[in-house]
């Protein structure tokens, strides 16, 4: 009893700090007279919104002048020691802060880098106020503020230590301090008390050891593939020591040309091309054949030689793509960094519950089994589209917490970051995303509804419709799963109920300004009509738009009205210019059909002589593969597709088709490359399905380098219950379903030698006939095989030739049919 009647007198105590009283201020702020840069500015922003909010204007003293009254004491100071009270200094590092109440002087104490200074935004934050984007703020009045809790010291730590919103709009400094946020890419500085910074961000193979400089003199730096060693698109030998001995020295050159950094990447590329030297390989197989074993031991030798000479300083690098898995056996040092990128997961379901992503939650708690240093690399938009609808805040809800609880010590959330911003709800997720970085348990349903109050005002009401009918596309039973390059398939009814959402929204807007952010937020939901509309498909004899003379103008004015925001990029590393250029440039194209009682085939010259359609009349489906309009390099993608490349891993060759002959069954297209090379390609429709014969001859007058590819995309139906078999060439049956628990839903093979299909692949469709690919063994030197579970579902099988020299007049030949098989 006594101890609950002290605590009562304590509280009392507390609820007696009168910081205003109508208005008026007995209180003076405190701050030492050796206070850092990031603690003035902790005084001055409280008295700056303490005015605000009341219209006392508390004076600022330092503490080697006497002050009389009671104190705000903000910072370590002479004037808090004589509190005696025991301020934990050592525990709280550079970002904690303790709130207490003694007698009647008010404590906001903490780290002297920046944990001050988010002591008082933290205080602020309990009083109500909101800094919702770089112009909105919500800063409550209160003609009279009373503290009415630290009767005890509230301790304060982030969440995490390194956190970062990676959104143009989240880069602001006063909106990052405010925010409490301290990533590399913000507008941080010494008022602000710094940031976490890298150098360089990421992906630097090539600055460590740049091709131009080191590859004419040693190849054997660079990754050998398919039995070259390459630049192009590839990695570093990492097993090489010389190799090993130019990282280091180029990172001891950094630290001297960036000693305000604290983190230096060295990291992969971004792209596959990984080394396949023996040693490299012998890695690989020492650490349970995964890549990412000869990367951990490289990054730690570097790291153990910079630890020797720059304790301070941290080595970062990626497990990503190709490195994702961890190692069987080497354990990151203490001074390393891993940066998990789940580029691959599911972001409209958690992590945690989504079967899609369950292997890289199988990662996540393997990785953090061996670090405890461990930081993820998240992604939170679209990266081919960023004004696409994005419903992401359920995941994002789920997922941060899940990254604490597994140990995670730093986030990098990758937005729209292009210049001039403008992402689907990207000021909206940078802010719940913030408050969900320092406090993990923030309440994201409360976040959301709180900034949408603030920025949309009277509109508020439509605009929270309009995020539960978005989020509504992803959630509960047959909830749609959303990656974040792929192009969504939303319900039939959606764009009609937004637009009638938004259409309430613009007519509450109460002023010009909310109206014109009301506006803004509509641009995602007409983009997304934009894009669907642009779905090329069969009208007459052209291939193209249903209506491209209304769509062009309605496109270009989209494009108009988003430049008025300050947008300039709609698609990572793409200016807007281009999609302007793109859709004053869009036309329909000539299409060929053949057909006859069992098929039909719908050929586009001018897309790479491309089979479009390939309908099984008995069944009305089409079995090629149908992109949404926006993916890959629509409408070059999808169907069956045939080209020519100097080897296995060099780029397609321009080809440019013309028609040469056509009757009801048959096609034949004649092609011409630069290089002198000639192609012929004969479309053939029999009872089974497409017959293809490509023919690529060297029509120059010396030997050209070349490999024949024919490919094409099939629809595998229910991929859940999809598969694929085939018998090897060494006589072994293979038979594999597409999705397994565990991993990704999307792969890729490469087959040669005795292990490639014998004359013929099968895909077994989840529901209907199964679909075959045939070949002649000695056309082919090599299959591959991709699939893939995201946005419609697909499965690619690709045929080579051998690679040749063909002399002047010599040719390469691969045919393929394609079809169905019949009961």
């Amino acid at each position: 009893m006594k101890r609950f009647v002290v605590f009562l007198l304590a509280l009392s105590a507390a609820q007696a700090l009168t910081l205003v009283d109508k208005g008026a201020s007995k209180y003076t702020i405190v701050v030492s007279a050796q206070a850092s840069p990031s603690e003035q500015r902790a005084a001055q922003e409280l008295q700056r919104f303490v005015e605000e909010m009341s219209g006392a204007r508390l004076p600022v003293s330092a503490d080697d002048k006497p002050v009389r009254g009671p104190m705000v004491l903000v910072g370590d100071s002479a004037a808090l020691r004589q509190q005696k009270l025991q301020v934990p200094f050592d525990k709280l590092g550079p970002e904690g802060f303790v709130l207490q109440a003694s007698g009647n002087h008010l404590v906001i104490a903490g780290g002297r880098q920046r944990g001050t200074m988010y002591g008082v935004y933290t205080f602020l934050d309990q009083l109500g106020c909101r800094w919702f984007t770089r112009e909105v703020s919500r800063i409550p009045k209160l003609p009279t503020i009373a503290v009415t809790r630290y009767a005890q010291p509230e301790i304060h730590k982030p969440a995490f230590e390194y956190r970062e919103p990676f959104f143009f709009e989240a880069w602001d400094k006063d909106w990052a301090a405010r925010n409490r946020t301290n990533g590399n890419h913000a507008q941080l500085d010494a008022s602000t008390g710094g940031k976490l910074q890298y150098y360089p961000f990421v992906h630097s193979f090539y600055e460590l050891v740049p091709p131009k400089e080191y590859f004419p003199e040693h190849p054997e730096y660079f990754s050998l593939i398919d039995g070259k060693r390459r630049t192009e698109r590839g990695q570093l030998c990492l097993t090489n020591p010389d190799v090993l001995r130019v990282v280091i020295a180029r990172v001891e050159a950094w630290i001297k040309e960036h000693p305000d950094a604290t983190i230096f990447s060295v990291s992969q590329n971004d792209w596959e091309g990984w080394c396949e030297c023996d040693r490299c390989r012998r890695v690989e197989m020492e650490e349970g054949g995964q890549h990412s074993g000869p990367l951990l031991r490289f990054v730690n030798a570097v790291a153990e030689s910079i630890g020797q000479r720059h304790p301070d300083k941290l080595i970062d690098t990626l497990a990503y793509w190709y490195t994702e898995n961890p190692p069987l056996r080497v354990r990151p040092v203490k001074n390393v960094r891993i940066r998990l990128c789940p580029i691959g997961i599911c972001v409209s379901h958690s992590f945690g519950q989504c079967p899609r992503s369950a292997y890289f939650y199988k990662n996540l708690q393997a990785w953090s089994k061996i670090t405890n240093q461990l930081y993820i690399w998240h992604y939170n938009t679209n990266f081919s589209h960023y004004p696409m609808p994005f419903p992401d805040f359920d995941e994002l809800a789920a997922d941060i917490p899940l990254y604490k609880q597994h140990g995670v010590v730093g986030l990098f959330m990758q937005g729209a970051y292009a210049a001039g911003g403008g992402g689907e709800a990207s000021e909206l997720r940078a802010y719940v995303i913030a408050r969900q970085l320092w406090d993990a348990s923030t309440k994201v349903e409360q976040a959301v509804q709180e900034f949408l109050e603030g920025v949309y005002g009277p509109a508020a009401g439509p605009m929270r419709a309009y995020f539960d009918l978005l989020h509504g596309e992803v959630r509960g039973p047959g909830g749609r799963h959303l990656w974040i390059f792929n192009v969504p398939d939303y319900s039939a009814g959606f764009r009609s109920k937004a637009a009638e959402l938004f259409a309430k929204a613009e007519a509450a807007a109460g002023d010009d300004a909310t109206l014109r952010r009301v506006r803004k937020a509509k641009l995602p939901l007409e983009y997304y009509g934009v894009l669907r509309d642009t779905e090329f498909d069969v009208h007459g004899s052209q291939w193209g738009p249903a209506d491209l003379a209304s769509l062009k103008p309605r496109a270009l004015d989209l494009i108009a009205r988003m430049r008025t925001f300050g947008i300039q990029s709609i698609h990572e590393g793409q200016e807007l210019a281009r999609d302007e250029k793109r859709y004053n440039e869009m036309t329909s194209v000539p299409l060929f059909t053949i057909e006859n009682g069992q098929w039909r085939a719908d050929v586009v010259p001018e897309l790479n002589a491309r089979v479009v359609r390939l309908i099984d009349k008995s069944t009305g489906r089409d079995t090629m593969r149908r992109f949404p309009p926006g993916e890959g390099a629509y409408p070059f993608v999808g169907g069956q597709v045939a080209s020519v490349h100097t080897d296995y891993y060099a780029k397609a060759l321009d080809v440019t088709w013309n028609v040469d002959t056509q009757s009801s069954e048959r096609l034949v297209l004649l092609g011409q490359c630069a290089n002198g090379l000639r192609i012929r390609r004969i479309f053939e429709l029999n009872a089974a399905g497409l017959h293809t014969s490509t023919v690529v001859e060297n029509a120059g007058q010396t030997p050209v380098s070349a490999a024949l590819q024919v490919r094409a995309e099939y629809t595998p139906g229910d991929i859940d219950k999809a598969s694929m078999s085939f018998t090897r060439i060494n006589g072994q049956r293979v038979e594999q379903a597409f999705i397994t628990p565990n991993h990704e839903p999307t792969d890729k093979y490469t087959w040669n030698g005795g292990e490639k299909p014998s004359r013929e692949w099968k895909l077994l469709q989840g529901g209907g006939q199964p679909l075959f690919v045939r070949f002649q063994d000695e056309q082919v030197g090599r299959t591959y095989l991709s699939w893939t579970a995201k946005s419609r579902a697909g499965a690619q099988f690709l045929l080579w030739s051998p690679e040749k020299t063909l002399k002047p007049g010599e040719t390469l030949k691969l045919d393929a049919d394609y079809g169905a098989v019949r009961p």
